[in-house]
């Protein structure tokens, strides 16, 4: 199952454990408490700042006449949730995520919020995995050339 997710993304992970992590939603966490699944939330943190910077330098490299707030108008409309939910369903993220019985019974797979997150743990896992080049080209080929 990772394997299809990393041909899909194009990114092969030296460290599984990271994408693995990425893919697990609190609410599988909280239903296997005993086995001390970790959440995808502390990705999520770090990829939403790696996807700041990388969305910043895009925009800023690609506008060079375009003063602050556009530059941040641009942005905020790229890296909003509804944006970043249909980059998730572009790569299929929803199918791999782990989720809890309620979440997946309630539509979780399908979700923005969730997915949103969820494309955001991924960012934060390349970037662990990887470093910033191989975060911030995942941000170009996902988010920023899809949407520009």
């Amino acid at each position: 199952m990772l394997n299809q997710l990393e041909k899909e993304i194009g990114y092969i992970f030296g460290n599984r454990a990271y994408l693995a992590n990425a893919l697990v939603h609190s609410s599988f966490s909280n239903e296997h408490r005993k086995e001390k699944v970790a959440d995808n939330e502390r990705l999520e943190f770090l990829g939403d700042a790696v996807l700041e910077l990388a969305s910043s330098r895009y925009l800023f490299e690609r506008n060079p006449q375009d003063p602050e707030g556009r530059l941040s108008r641009l942005r905020a409309a790229l890296v909003c949730e509804p944006s970043l939910a249909e980059c998730a369903r572009a790569i299929g993220l929803g199918q791999h995520l782990q989720l809890g019985v309620g979440e997946e019974k309630s539509g979780g797979r399908e979700r923005d919020s969730l997915l949103s997150d969820a494309f955001e743990a991924v960012i934060g896992a390349i970037f662990l995995d990887g470093g910033y080049p191989a975060a911030e080209r995942f941000v170009y080929r996902f988010v920023m050339d899809k949407m520009i």
